[in-house]
């Protein structure tokens, strides 16, 4: 039996027919007697006696009906209203201020209650977290059901009193704009430093600007209304400091393994949100005002005046209600609680701990009454209806005896808001028709008003809480999981677009966490389904901030992007712009700085030109190999480079080429007529001198240049050469110049540098790995040095295609914290799944989400269980330079 939430237990009388129970036959029993001895005591006709009678007796039928609207008995509703006629109504601001539970601040956490309300609240201490969930619903159904229990676990072991409060508060931007502000006057002074070029300047800026008008403007409204973001808080209460704090750290520790956020807010965040909870869209509480105030909190939280009325009440210019829930179904689905939290009211859920003798007296008591009930009916419906009861408690006795099941008081009460009554009456029409479909019954609290009023401040009220409570089993409660995502707000990050339930996305690539350990990044997706557009959208944005992004394009998707910039486009399948020197050294040797050894840059650079030989002539054995490293040894001793020369202060002239080599060859073989020699004299005339195949790619000098914070090297050329061994010496050669930048890039103003291959596939070669070997060591060190790489592919085929390729692949993965996955084909998918098994994994949910996917959308991994469904956006200012074919 799953979910169950049974009558109330007090609640549970025998009914002499349908709804009728015994107070309401001794209310009309005392009614008719009452009627009887006023109209008989008059000296009338007996048959007028009995008419009257009658007619007053009809009249007071309503009495026991339940009305539609209030969900409540006539009788009942008679005694709110009679209540109500004698109450205050109408509180000034000085009187207001007595509604206010809260005295002043207790150190950096907590707030102090004082005894008001004719002593319906002892002194207490109250504390408050802040939390933020993910979306259930993405994880495996075993997984589910481990955090579930988690959940579970925090109900059952807490035994003191918790209040979850949901706040719709407006998407605000102040920190990502103030961010966006600093990165225009950076790009003001790098213009000045002559960094960048006029041209540069403008464009960054009028992007940067864009980012900023769409972030106040178009983000934060949508049809002219103001854009919320669901804010979770859990309110706790204690006798001392000690005792609270105590709390707090529990129920940290249970959501923390439940893999719920958390975080404790300070006394100011939590005066700020008991203010906000009656205007979510006013100003946030200055906190210089605060720290004036801060002993006197009834005068920070007061309203200016209070009128109730019936069914709403009116403060501060804005118009209230507050209703709670009548009656629950006896079966609710799983996530009700996040249904709930789906609206738009406020929402404050009490739940009290009961205690456990009395529980099982009122449970026994309970089904004694049902059993009656049942002997007595003769309806089939009422029998069906008695079973159904009696099964729930017979269910619940067995998991508190035998499954350690508690039983917790829980009331749940929302708050509706309007500018008029119009506009809260429209407010209080949608939630009850939200409720309605979720077989729950809202009661409007006519003529109790105050006391949902009252009910609504957190702080524990026992008499409301017990009032309008229903006991429900911590699983019921578990069940609910109302901590459904509420997006992703990085302060300095891009506006990526909007997750499956309309919450914005905004993601800081570099942003270092207890659970974002790094900056890498790996796409994937079919042909077609928006991964360029995505790059682009990336690169767009680290381009504005400054960064150094270098792609390697084989597709020559992002030239036009590359001219909008004025960046640095390199052809390197012939070298025309940006020739490198095969035999220049460079210090890109990542494990020389980490790991503290000795540098010993001609040695190594040594063994790469064995690597990058071999490539281009595979069919060398060790003995020819041996030969020419000790003869590109004996070049670089005559041009005074050896392992203790400082390669960064050597220019890019000052550094043999090919010519040097075959004259130093040439001058050997005068004094040794060595055939091996001849041949590689032979070999390096033809191939890299007198217009040989690889002398405009090889035979200079390095020419390309760093000076751009936008490089592209656009391998389409090259990789349209039906040629192995050069499309592969060429790539060794811009991978090592890559490496170089990405090592000198942490010396530049601590600037961080992005490296994007994109369709990395057309890389991978297993008879010649460098890519695949360059990808998987940049993914392990780059952040040592500000960087990022981002590999997208759309052929994951490719990746998998061996279990040495394998191997890495899944290494690149797992050392690249952000994964976005788009649409993909059934047999691509299927590889995916296998290849994020040691990543945690892909459950159905988020397996059938990729396979359904269309352009533009995909799965976001940002860390363990927060994932986001995604639909990347970007307006029209933003795609001015991505080209036709993404504009």
């Amino acid at each position: 039996m799953k979910n169950v939430i049974p009558k109330k237990l007090k609640d549970a009388k025998y009914r002499f027919w349908r709804n009728i129970t015994i107070t309401d036959v001794l209310i009309i029993a005392v009614w008719v007697g009452l009627t009887i001895m006023f109209i008989f005591g008059f000296q009338w006709k007996l048959w007028i006696k009995l008419l009257s009678s009658s007619i007053m007796i009809l009249i007071s039928l309503p009495l026991i009906i339940t009305n539609k609207k209030t969900n409540l008995k006539g009788w009942q509703c008679l005694y709110y209203k009679i209540n109500f006629l004698f109450s205050y109504k109408k509180y000034s601001k000085n009187k207001t201020s007595l509604l206010v539970p809260y005295n002043k601040v207790i150190d950096d956490n907590y707030i102090a209650t004082h005894g008001i309300l004719k002593g319906t609240l002892k002194k207490t201490l109250i504390g408050a977290i802040k939390t933020k969930g993910f979306d259930i619903t993405l994880l495996s159904s075993e997984e589910q059901i481990l955090r579930l229990r988690d959940l579970q676990d925090v109900f059952k072991f807490a035994n003191f009193p918790i209040t979850f409060l949901k706040l719709e508060l407006p998407l605000n931007f102040d920190d990502n704009i103030k961010y966006l502000q600093k990165q225009i006057n950076k790009t003001q002074i790098r213009y000045k430093n002559n960094e960048i070029i006029f041209n540069q300047f403008v464009k960054i800026t009028k992007q940067i600007k864009n980012n900023i008008a769409f972030l106040k403007k178009e983000l934060i409204k949508i049809n002219d209304e103001i854009k919320t973001e669901k804010c979770f808080f859990i309110f706790v209460y204690g006798n001392n400091q000690k005792d609270l704090n105590e709390k707090i750290l529990f129920l940290e520790d249970k959501l923390y393994k439940g893999k719920i956020n958390c975080n404790t807010l300070s006394n100011y965040e939590i005066t700020k949100i008991l203010k906000l909870i009656w205007n979510p869209y006013e100003k946030p509480l200055n906190k210089t005002y605060f720290n004036k105030n801060k002993d006197n909190l009834a005068k920070l939280l007061q309203f200016n005046y209070l009128n109730i009325k019936k069914n709403y009440f009116i403060a501060n210019d804005l118009y209230y209600s507050i209703n709670t829930i009548q009656d629950y179904p006896l079966f609710i689905n799983d996530l009700w609680g996040a249904c709930l939290f789906s609206n738009e009211q406020t929402i404050i859920w009490n739940i009290n701990p009961l205690n456990y003798d009395e529980t099982k007296k009122a449970i026994n008591s309970a089904i004694q009454t049902t059993q009656t009930r049942q002997v007595m009916t003769k309806s089939y419906v009422n029998t069906n209806e008695n079973n159904y009861e009696l099964e729930t408690y017979y269910h619940l006795i067995d998991e508190i005896n035998g499954g350690g099941e508690l039983l917790k008081n829980v009331n749940i009460l929302f708050l509706n808001y309007g500018t008029n009554k119009k506009t809260l009456l429209q407010s209080q029409t949608r939630l009850t028709k939200a409720l309605k479909e979720m077989d729950i019954k809202l009661n409007p609290l006519w003529y109790q008003q105050f006391n949902g009023l009252k009910g609504f401040i957190p702080y524990n009220n026992k008499v409301i809480i017990k009032k309008y409570g229903r006991e429900m089993p911590t699983s019921t409660l578990a069940a609910s999981f109302p901590f459904i995502d509420s997006g992703l707000y990085d302060k300095q990050g891009m506006y990526l677009g909007t997750n499956n339930i309309g919450n914005v996305v905004l993601w800081d690539q570099f942003k270092i966490t207890s659970k974002r350990t790094n900056h890498n990044m790996f796409i994937l997706g079919s042909s077609g389904m928006g991964k360029t557009y995505l790059l682009k959208k990336i690169i767009n944005y680290h381009i504005q901030m400054g960064r150094k992004v270098i792609v390697i394009d084989p597709e020559r998707e992002y030239q036009e992007l590359c001219k909008y910039y004025d960046g640095n486009w390199i052809d390197a399948g012939d070298a025309s712009i940006g020739k490198i020197n095969p035999l220049q050294i460079l210090d890109n040797n990542f494990i020389d700085e980490l790991e503290n050894t000795n540098s010993s840059p001609l040695s190594n650079h040594l063994r790469f030109l064995e690597q990058w030989f071999k490539t281009l002539y595979p069919d060398f054995n060790g003995r020819e190999i041996n030969l020419l490293t000790k003869y590109l040894k004996l070049l670089y001793h005559q041009f005074n480079i050896t392992n203790n020369s400082n390669i960064n202060k050597i220019n890019n002239n000052d550094f043999p080429i090919m010519n040097d080599f075959y004259y130093l060859l040439e001058k050997e073989y005068k004094n040794n007529k060595n055939q091996l020699l001849k041949e590689f004299m032979d070999l390096i005339a033809t191939d890299f001198l007198n217009d040989g195949k690889y002398q405009a790619l090889w035979n200079g000098y390095t020419t390309i240049k760093f000076n751009n914070n936008f490089i592209v090297y656009d391998v389409y050329n090259l990789f349209d050469l039906d040629d192995k061994k050069t499309n592969a010496a060429q790539l060794i050669l811009m991978l090592n110049i890559i490496k170089k930048e990405v090592k000198e890039n942490r010396f530049k103003n601590d600037n961080e540098i992005v490296i994007i291959v994109d369709e990395a596939h057309l890389a991978i070669d297993k008879d010649n790995p460098v890519a695949l070997n360059f990808m998987y060591q940049v993914t392990k060190r780059i952040r040592k040095y500000n960087g990022a790489l981002v590999v997208a592919t759309q052929n994951i085929a490719d990746f998998v295609e061996n279990e040495t390729v394998l191997k890495k692949t899944t290494a690149i993965i797992n050392n690249s914290q952000y994964s976005f996955i788009m649409g993909l084909k059934p047999n691509d998918l299927e590889k995916v799944i296998n290849l994020y098994k040691s990543y945690g994994g892909l459950t159905s949910a988020e397996q059938d989400y990729i396979a359904r996917s269309v352009k533009g959308q995909g799965l976001f991994f940002v860390s363990g269980f927060e994932r986001y469904r995604i639909e990347i956006q970007a307006n029209k200012k933003e795609k001015a330079g991505f080209g036709k074919k993404d504009n």
